[in-house]
């Protein structure tokens, strides 16, 4: 039995060793373990630390671009209103000076129609009053020949009608009658 007792011590004591060596690698594992977890709950709270920080920044940062926009956007909307006035006043100026050129065409247009029609009636009053003058003139013809028919007793031909007549008007005019 010694060599199974030895055996056994053998067998034993390489358990006892193995048990052993187990427990250490289990402590170890344990510290390990528990320092990764220390570890990762340190890096975890620098981690939410930072976030925190950079969450803060942010905010800061962006309440400061806030405030600077809002400046900005009241100097861009001064500058804006001020050229659009400048844009409506050149724009207002440009329009008072093409209506006031227009204007001017207008009244040159008129005012060469006005002329021509004017000169158009005009001619139609000549054309008219010749017109007129002529058919008096052969009214009167007319009549001074009935007339002189009536009077004298006989007919003349124009030429001595006129002659006639222009005598009369000579006479007339000596005797102060178209004065």
């Amino acid at each position: 039995m010694t060599i199974e007792l030895a055996l056994i011590l053998g067998l034993t004591a390489a358990l006892v060793f193995l048990v052993w060596e187990y427990i250490k690698l289990h402590k170890l594992f344990e510290k390990t373990h528990y320092t990764r977890e220390q570890t990762n709950q340190a890096v975890h709270r620098k981690a939410l630390a930072i976030l925190d920080q950079a969450r803060e920044s942010a905010a800061k940062i962006l309440s400061e671009a806030r405030v600077g926009a809002s400046a900005h956007r009241e100097r861009l909307s001064s500058r804006m209103d001020a050229a659009l006035s400048a844009v409506a006043d050149r724009e207002i100026t440009d329009f008072k000076k093409a209506l006031e050129a227009e204007t001017i065409n207008i009244e040159k247009a008129v005012g060469q129609k006005i002329a021509t029609r004017y000169d158009e009636v005009k001619q139609e009053v000549e054309a008219y009053k010749a017109k007129q003058i002529a058919a008096v003139d052969e009214k009167i013809n007319k009549t001074v020949v009935e007339l002189a028919q009536k009077i004298l007793g006989k007919t003349i031909n124009p030429r001595e009608h006129q002659e006639l007549v222009l005598k009369a008007l000579e006479e007339a005019r000596k005797n102060g009658l178209f004065d």
